[in-house]
């Protein structure tokens, strides 16, 4: 079991006391509940011990805490909590182990599919993660301060090595396809769990029993579930922390950053997995709700069926629902657009349409609901941010869909996707076109090499019949290139070389056949030198060859001078590429760096221009406000102004008439007045009225007296002043006596 193999090195003596107990018990005793969880506590207990403090500053002394600086502090509790936290996971992994499942197995006897839907790969999670904290824990040991390694301070100085080896190469790929699985099956280990707890009163019962378990700390499966999906996530984190502590340039650093780089991989293949795993799910749902027998037809005359939805290769990229428009109608004119509620799926090679009817899925019947990637495009609709339009452009005709989504965004992400996967579609349609092209390729050369080996066996059967078994020899059949050869031949040495054999059988071959056929009277004397006549046979072949190998020498030799001269200039053509680049590049660096400069002096003037437009704006505030200023201005003396005529009016209007005997000259030579009496309205103004009497008299003289002086000037100007002056007089008068009036008018 797997809890005998992580049992710890220093077990508690309660534990080793419970276990002496329990060990003259029967065997079904020892795989009980009490005796899993002794084994668990056992085995977990001497290294939580040792993890008990909350950081590495209080786990070891405080005098040897005080001789490190603080950055290497920092790192030291950082790495602490990775293992302290590594050790958590540790025993959740146990919990779920020996407790939870083999709980489920010994009492309430689920069988193994059962367990396993609840708990996926735990086996390989924990050997996984046992094998990481015993690495930690060795590095742990190896960098004590006490030479055998038992004491409490230690300073861990390399970690990056461990973390690398933990996160790269077998185990990275390991980690990949455990996590992968583990979280892809995470909702259907809870939904299962939640089903047997709702219809197996055995199972209810056990998880009842087990939250009164001080091991369980009153975790359910659910939470120890979630707990290892999460814990993938947390590797980041810590990672870049101990970083953040870690000196620059540094082999310690460059390790721990490739780690971090190998784990950020890791989680990414992961969600990977868990995306395609519910993708498949979601067609999996779909494809069950669908009628066996339903069927699309295609543009093409093909049948599109339900099983061609689940073949091999096929998965779903994305799926949503879609509102789709025709348009129906016999002529153009009359065309009235109709619209349909589909759902939509975007396969790896094809785009569905589905209906929904009676909780049923049917393929949409308007127009082709099965749409082809390899030919599609798409287009956005005009004047329509939610719309877009689906042309295929198949050989047996174009078609074109309008469709529209709930948003904008949702419009812009289904065109993403699926112009995707049109790229990809092409991409691997072109791949599939290689591999049958290359496969018929290879086939073709199996087939010319076996035509060639029989025709050499067709030349060593006509050598045979000469009746010369020694000939027979220099056309050995034989082929100069194999098949599926590893390297490559040139072509050019090899075809060379086929001639000259071809030459030289068929060279041989005449000869030999013109020898047996020749007609001769001298059969005697032919039959008395067959050897010589054989010798001198070989010595032209040998001859032959020999002028063929020399020729084929130097054959080589000029492929390998055109060879050497061809690597020359390709050598050279690369180094006019270099300069190229390299003058390129200077001239990228150098507008580079002329951008800036200009994208700088940009800035610069758009913020004068921005200084100065806020100046011209306080500017134009503050003549706005001075304009309203005169305008307020204005019209208060204009108020005014009309305030004044209103009361000139109603002064005017109050006057008294003026008096008959009131003489104004026109010649300027004399001015007589006619005193009259003033009386007062009231006797209590009897001296104020004739206070002013006879200031009005003595102005009235003073007028007399000025007038009479300028009145030989004879000019009209000055009467003109004259009678304005008296007019004035008379007006300020009136205006200074609002109580009294002559004495006539009383």
């Amino acid at each position: 079991k797997i809890s005998i193999v992580f049992q710890s090195s220093n077990p508690l003596k309660d534990n080793k006391q419970e276990i002496n107990k329990e060990s003259d018990q029967s065997c079904f005793c020892l795989l009980s509940t009490d005796c899993v969880d002794t084994f668990v506590h056992s085995d977990m207990s001497g290294d939580a011990v040792d993890y008990e403090a909350e950081s590495w500053s209080l786990a070891v002394e405080h005098k040897f805490c005080k001789k490190q600086d603080k950055r290497a502090v920092k790192r030291q509790d950082v790495i602490y909590e990775l293992m302290q936290t590594e050790l958590h996971h540790l025993q959740t992994l146990h919990i779920m182990a020996e407790v939870f499942r083999r709980g489920m197995r010994e009492e309430v006897q689920l069988d193994t599919e059962a367990v396993e839907r609840v708990f996926p790969c735990l086996d390989q999670l924990l050997l996984f993660h046992h094998a990481f904290f015993a690495a930690m824990k060795e590095r742990r040991r190896h960098s004590s301060a006490d030479p055998q390694g038992h004491g409490r301070n230690y300073l861990i100085g390399r970690i990056g090595d461990v973390l690398l080896q933990q996160f790269s190469d077998e185990n990275s790929e390991k980690m990949k396809q455990v996590y992968g699985d583990f979280c892809s099956r995470h909702n259907e280990a809870v939904s299962f769990f939640k089903e047997l707890q709702q219809h197996n009163k055995r199972f209810q019962n056990f998880i009842k029993q087990q939250g009164n378990n001080s091991l369980v700390r009153r975790r359910e499966i659910p939470e120890c579930i979630l707990l290892v999906t999460q814990r993938i996530t947390k590797y980041p984190v810590l990672l870049e922390r101990i970083l953040q502590y870690t000196q620059e340039e540094t082999e310690e650093r460059a390790d721990i950053s490739k780690a971090l780089a190998q784990i950020r991989g890791v989680i990414t293949a992961v969600d990977l997995s868990v995306s395609e795993y519910e993708r498949r799910q979601r067609l999996q749902e779909v494809w069950g709700r669908m009628e066996n027998r339903s069927a699309a037809k295609l543009k093409s005359g093909h049948t599109f069926r339900k099983q061609d939805m689940m073949r091999p290769g096929q998965t779903l990229k994305h799926q949503g629902p879609l509102l789709w428009k025709t348009a129906t109608g016999r002529l153009k004119g009359d065309a009235e657009t109709q619209t349909f509620d589909v759902l939509a799926l975007l396969l790896t090679d094809a785009l569905i349409f589905l209906q929904e009817k009676d909780q049923k899925f049917t393929f949409a019947d308007q127009k082709p609901p099965v749409i082809a990637l390899q030919k599609l495009i798409v287009r956005e609709v005009a004047n329509e941010e939610r719309g877009m339009f689906l042309i295929s452009a198949s050989a047996a005709g174009p078609e074109m869909y309008e469709v529209h989504t709930s948003s904008k965004e949702e419009r812009n992400t289904w065109m993403r996707l699926i112009r995707e996967a049109v790229e990809r579609s092409v991409y691997l349609l072109n791949i599939k076109i290689l591999l049958f092209l290359q496969k018929s390729l290879l086939i073709q050369d199996q087939k010319i090499c076996s035509s060639l080996e029989e025709k050499l066996q067709v030349y060593a059967a006509l050598s045979a019949l000469s009746g010369r078994t020694d000939y027979a020899s220099l056309v050995e059949p034989r082929l100069l290139v194999q098949p599926q050869a590893e390297e490559t031949p040139q072509a050019a040495v090899l075809l060379t070389a086929a001639v000259t054999v071809q030459d030289s059988s068929y060279e041989v071959n005449r000869l030999l056949l013109r020898e047996s056929g020749r007609p001769s009277p001298r059969t005697q004397q032919r039959s008395h030198l067959p050897s010589v006549r054989v010798n001198s046979l070989q010595e032209q072949e040998k001859q032959r060859n020999l002028e063929k190998r020399k020729e084929e020498v130097a054959s080589a030799r000029r492929l390998q001078g055109r060879l050497r001269q061809e690597k020359e200039r390709w050598e050279r053509e690369c180094q006019a590429r270099e300069s190229q680049q390299g003058e390129q590049e200077s001239r990228l660096e150098e507008r580079e760096r002329q951008c800036h400069l200009e994208a700088e002096r940009l800035r610069r003037e758009r913020d004068e221009f921005e200084e100065q437009l806020e100046e011209y704006q306080q500017s134009l505030e503050r003549l706005r406000e001075g304009q309203r200023s005169v305008e307020r201005e204005r019209e208060r003396l204009e108020s005014q102004e009309n305030l004044l005529q209103t009361w000139r009016h109603s002064r005017q209007s109050s006057l008294p008439a003026v008096n008959p005997h009131m003489v104004i000259p026109l010649d300027g030579t004399q001015v007589q007045f006619d005193h009259h009496v003033w009386t007062t309205r009231a006797s209590g103004t009897s001296g104020e009225v004739g206070r002013h009497t006879h200031t009005h008299t003595h102005t009235h003289t003073h007028t007399h007296t000025h007038t009479h002086t300028h009145t030989h000037s004879g000019t009209d100007g000055q009467m003109s002043r004259l009678k304005l002056r008296y007019s004035l007089s008379l007006s300020l008068i009136n205006l200074h006596t609002p109580l009294w009036a002559p004495a006539g008018y009383m």
